[in-house]
């Protein structure tokens, strides 16, 4: 391909614009087709992936009833029998049944590979008249066939358009070279012969005289050469005068330009250098003396100071900044820039050059930016000077923060210590009373009794839990790693000593690890499955899991990693769930449950200053399961 299109692009052919053409004609059919067979990819994997799925759903509406009846009556042959059968279905890699405990029943196939789509769906059976859920069936598909018919169909694909992209470059490359490129060809041999200065016969392009070529584009270049031609002599004599006359003022930047001829001292005033000073057009002179006479005294000492270095050729060209008179009076600052544009045999100049720039409105400016400046240098001062005032209140009210926490804490301790001693004295003299006059008391004096040291056993332990609840906010945290799974056994561990008669089962998940307070985490996980424990005592097995998983938070519906503890208890009614986390609430008689409805409140303050949130979900009679969060240690 490359010697063919060196072929017919003739010498210089590596940088012949029907080569480009061509090749860009090559990329761009490569990439549509690239493109196209891309999509058609896509659109053919999805419809194998969706045939896939489909058969998978066939295989659940077909096969759902009879591996539900196998399973009920655990007929593991039968099961095995049908699973094979599910198997000689295209795709299909691997299929296994569970039961509703999650053990597997039966399998057939194995899972060789990742690419694979999976489908799981429930077997229930029902039983008088009820329909129970049993176990569950997993179907794995393979995409090696998918994939295997999609890499022919590509090959195929990628063989034909290539083909088809090559015949059709070559042909509009011999079309160009033969209808344009000749051409071309000779009118940049003729454009490199004008610009040298060495031609003067006219472009003819060699084509036949006909209706079909005659004005068209190649025929419109070849005139317009030839017009330029006959125009380039005309004008070479005006350009090479006009050209050096004008070339310092188009570099510039300035805006008015004049032109001094020294040897009769005339000068050229645009009709910009006269309008910036309020002036029309051949108002003022054309004389160096115009110059003079507009020009500030005070500047105008400097400006002729550095023309005549530049005169005598000290200096390549001269800048001054002045002032200049205006028609109205006033006085106008301009950048002026000037040089000696041409000098005799001798080195006499006899021709300046120069420009003015009106730069009033760049001197304001830096005199507005050096006050904003100096504003903002007195602001900055005040900003110190309140941030100094502010930090001194800051120091103050932490003073006073942490006055008024050690004046709490022996309020705390006062109060605890003030309402202990009444209770213990109620629990003494009711305990002497029992011992001493027991027996002359009937039954129900019996239980009142009873009911006097219970409750004054209960305040003592509300005490300690307030205690508790008030000194959270205050101590600081020892934040570090800690391993919730560990903890969790332990205490675990904890209640089951504490109970031994009955049957608790724990559940824990293995490495759940948290960044926290350990001494408060503990507290978190204690109350939580102390709750668990306790309104689990209906059952008589006890199951307290605990694990992570990700779930959707309440209140913003976003998706989290949270821990949770759940049981198979007495549970609450959700539409009292707000009143959960409150001090002193509860949802559950104390003759039912015992407890002094502080617990709760001290696991969601806890999880508040861990940077989380906390929260419920629950079915009466069916337990419930507490969820929270931990922020993430950066």
């Amino acid at each position: 391909m490359r010697t063919l299109m060196l072929n017919l692009g003739g010498a210089g052919a590596t940088n012949s614009l029907g080569r480009r053409i061509a090749i860009a004609i090559l990329l761009f059919s490569s990439v549509v087709t690239l493109v196209a067979t891309l999509f058609q990819l896509i659109l053919d994997y999805r419809r194998e992936v969706g045939d896939i799925e489909t058969q998978m759903e066939q295989i659940q509406s077909s096969y759902q009833e009879s591996l539900s009846s196998s399973l009920w009556v655990t007929s593991i042959r039968d099961l095995e029998l049908q699973l094979n059968g599910i198997l000689r279905l295209p795709d299909m890699q691997y299929a296994e049944v569970r039961n509703d405990q999650g053990v597997l029943v039966a399998k057939a196939g194995h899972t060789i590979n990742t690419q694979v789509i999976r489908h799981e769906f429930p077997l229930d059976f029902k039983h008088r008249q009820n329909q129970v859920h049993i176990g569950s069936v997993l179907l794995v598909a393979s995409l090696d066939g998918v994939y295997h018919r999609l890499r022919n169909k590509v090959v195929v694909i990628l063989i034909t358009q290539t083909i088809k992209t090559f015949l059709v470059s070559l042909f509009i490359l011999m079309l160009f070279q033969y209808m344009v490129g000749r051409h071309l060809k000779k009118i940049a041999l003729f454009s490199d012969r004008l610009f040298a200065g060495r031609t003067t016969e006219k472009l003819v392009l060699d084509r036949k005289n006909n209706a079909k070529v005659a004005g068209d584009e190649l025929e419109q270049v070849a005139n317009a050469l030839n017009a330029m031609q006959q125009r380039l002599d005309e004008f070479v004599e005006e350009l090479q005068e006009s050209e050096f006359r004008w070339k310092f003022a188009l570099e510039g930047a300035g805006d008015g330009v004049w032109d001094l001829n020294l040897v009769t001292n005339e000068v050229v005033y645009s009709r910009r250098w006269m309008e910036m000073l309020g002036y029309t057009e051949g108002e003022l002179p054309g004389t160096l003396d115009t110059y003079t006479m507009l020009a500030h005294p005070d500047d105008a000492a400097c400006a002729f100071a550095q023309l005549e270095d530049n005169l005598s050729g000290k200096t390549d060209f001269f800048s001054i900044e002045q002032r200049m008179l205006c028609k109205d009076g006033g006085w106008k600052w301009v950048m002026s820039r000037g040089m000696v544009v041409d000098r005799n045999v001798q080195g006499m100049a006899l021709r300046m050059i120069g420009t003015h720039t009106d730069i009033s409105e760049q001197l304001k400016a830096a005199e507005d930016m050096r006050a904003l400046l100096a504003e903002n240098e007195q602001a900055r001062a005040e900003l110190r000077l309140a941030n100094d005032s502010m930090e001194k209140q800051v120091q103050e009210r932490t003073a006073q923060l942490e006055t008024a926490n050690k004046e709490l804490e022996a309020f705390s301790y006062s109060v605890s210590h003030d309402l202990r001693s009444p209770l213990r004295g109620i629990d003494g003299w009711s305990l002497a009373l029992q011992e001493d006059y027991g027996p002359q008391l009937d039954a129900t004096g019996q239980g009142y009794l009873e009911r006097v040291r219970s409750e004054s056993q209960r305040m003592g332990q509300l005490i300690d839990d307030m205690l508790q609840f008030s000194r959270l906010g205050r101590s600081a945290l020892n934040m570090r790693e800690t391993d919730l799974s560990d903890l969790a056994h332990t205490i675990a561990s904890r209640i089951q000593e504490a109970h031994p008669q009955r049957h608790l089962e724990f559940v824990i998940s293995p490495g759940l690890h948290a960044w926290g307070d350990r001494r408060l985490l503990e507290a978190v996980l204690t109350n939580l499955f102390e709750n668990a424990a306790k309104f689990s005592n209906m059952k008589e097995v006890a199951q307290i899991v605990f694990g992570r998983l990700q779930i959707k938070e309440p209140e913003s519906q976003n998706e989290v990693m949270a821990f949770y503890v759940q049981d198979n208890g007495a549970g609450f009614d959700m539409r009292y769930a707000h009143k959960l986390f409150g001090v002193f609430q509860r949802l559950h008689k104390s003759s039912e449950f015992s407890g002094t409805g502080i617990g709760l409140a001290t696991v969601q303050r806890i999880v508040f200053r861990h940077g989380g949130m906390i929260w419920a979900d629950s079915t009466p009679g069916e337990g419930a399961t507490f969820y929270f969060t931990l922020k993430e240690h950066q």
